[in-house]
């Protein structure tokens, strides 16, 4: 378990602050904010006076200074009390929905945070959820999402539960309070466009670009540059040639830059114009009121109150995909450090449990998975190494074969392995014999 409680900018605040509190808590808040500073006297219950007409024998009054709105003031008369007089769980959702795709659909949850905010002292604390975390789904109602094979990746949640259309957001929190044993009544969720809009609105952003990034014919060369929303977005995609867990990283040291910008020029006054550009990509369950209450936290809280968490595990090879195994026990001692709760976590999704499985599958399954490695060997070789001497038919139903294979060599399922071992043996066998080539 890694907890990280530092003064500054906490890389985790970006999701919370841009996404939940800058996009929607902030901006309408500034919204309100912007229209009392324009209209000030509605701010005070006594009656407006109206001024004489000036006449040439009335002097002009001089102007009195208007006054500056108290936003903690500003911000409590318009809070939910109810809401704020119990720790609060809040799902916050990046969906992996894009200029190039088309609508919210059934795309899956590419950024998953827990933020639980307490009230009556203004810690937050965020709880980074890997996306590719192997669990068992569940329904909003709380059942398993498919009794005979329940394990999926965590991030699927969205998917199965119909996207934002249907209940993909109740799915993904049941999905979450089941696998931690904690209430999850709030979401707030944003497509890939959000990052994009907010850094054109603020006017781009300088950065220092540490990894090449090559993406539908864009790229962007390392060193420090003026990057605007699309080549922001671009950046903290990026996923070839690096794992994951790096690319969370880029996109978090990326939304840092961004608060910075916003904090250091004073760009806090374009907050409505910028809300104004991402409304469309935000969906949320809390009411102005509520989202009032979440800026009041963090109008008045410490940097010192913000704590960072990642829910521990180990990648794993499981069906052909890379998933991240949970270690239950870290997972537990996590539960009880932020929430003071005891909770089991299913054993069955521990990465010890999972690792021991597919020991045991792989032991029980091992002559025919030999088979199946020494034959996709033999095609690998022949597909790669004598390409110009097979016909192309050949070529193309050996390469098919193979594939198949491969799939099944990497589920490790016993009966794709009796299904795909013998053609692709016999074609190789055929096509050693039809050529000449010497492999057995």
């Amino acid at each position: 378990m890694e907890k990280n409680k530092k003064a500054g900018i906490n890389t985790k605040l970006l999701v919370l602050i841009i996404i939940l509190l800058i996009v929607l808590g902030a901006a309408i808040y500034a919204l309100s904010f912007y229209g009392d500073i324009s209209d000030p006297e509605s701010l005070f219950d006594e009656p407006v006076i109206t001024p004489a007409p000036v006449t040439e024998s009335t002097p002009a009054p001089t102007a009195e200074p208007t006054p500056t709105p108290d936003p903690d003031k500003v911000l409590s008369a318009q809070s939910d009390e109810e809401f704020m007089s119990k720790r609060t769980n809040i799902l916050v959702l990046g969906i992996d929905e894009s200029a190039e795709r088309e609508d919210w659909g059934s795309f899956r949850t590419d950024t998953i945070l827990l933020v639980s905010v307490d009230f009556s002292d203004n810690d937050v604390c965020m709880v980074s959820i890997p996306r590719d975390s192997y669990v068992k789904l569940y329904t909003a109602n709380g059942n398993l999402v498919n009794e005979a094979n329940p394990y999926n990746k965590i991030n699927s949640a969205f998917s199965e539960g119909g996207g934002a259309q249907k209940k993909g957001f109740e799915y993904t929190m049941t999905t979450i309070e089941q696998l931690m044993g904690i209430n999850v009544d709030y979401y707030c969720a944003f497509n890939m466009n959000v990052v994009k809009e907010v850094v054109d609105a603020m006017g781009g952003v300088d950065y220092d670009v540490d990894v090449e990034v090559t993406m539908n014919g864009r790229t962007l060369s390392p060193g420090f540059q003026h990057l605007d929303g699309q080549g922001v977005l671009d950046y903290c995609r990026q996923r070839k040639g690096s794992s994951d867990i790096a690319r969370i990283d880029r996109q978090q040291r990326m939304l840092t830059a961004i608060l910075e910008q916003l904090k250091s020029t004073n760009q806090i006054v374009n907050l409505p114009s910028i809300y104004t550009a991402v409304q469309d990509n935000i969906m949320t369950n809390l009411s102005f009121k509520q989202i009032s209450s979440l800026s009041l936290v963090a109008l008045r809280m410490d940097m010192e109150q913000l704590s960072r968490y990642t829910v521990e595990g180990k990648a794993m090879d499981i069906a052909g995909r890379s998933c991240w195994c949970i270690k239950a026990a870290e997972l537990e001692k996590l539960v009880k450090d932020i929430w003071g709760k005891n909770i089991t976590v299913d054993p069955e999704i521990d990465y010890d449990y999972m690792a021991a499985q597919l020991e045991l599958t792989r032991q029980a399954i091992a002559p025919e998975l030999n088979r199946g490695i020494q034959a996709y060997n033999t095609a690998y070789t022949l597909l790669n190494s004598y390409k110009n001497e097979i016909d192309s038919e050949s070529y193309k139903n050996l390469k098919a074969y193979a594939k198949a294979l491969e799939d099944a060599i990497d589920s490790l399922s016993k009966e794709e392995l009796d299904m795909y071992t013998p053609p692709v043996e016999q074609l190789c066998y055929s096509i050693c014999n039809q050529y000449g080539i010497q492999l057995y």
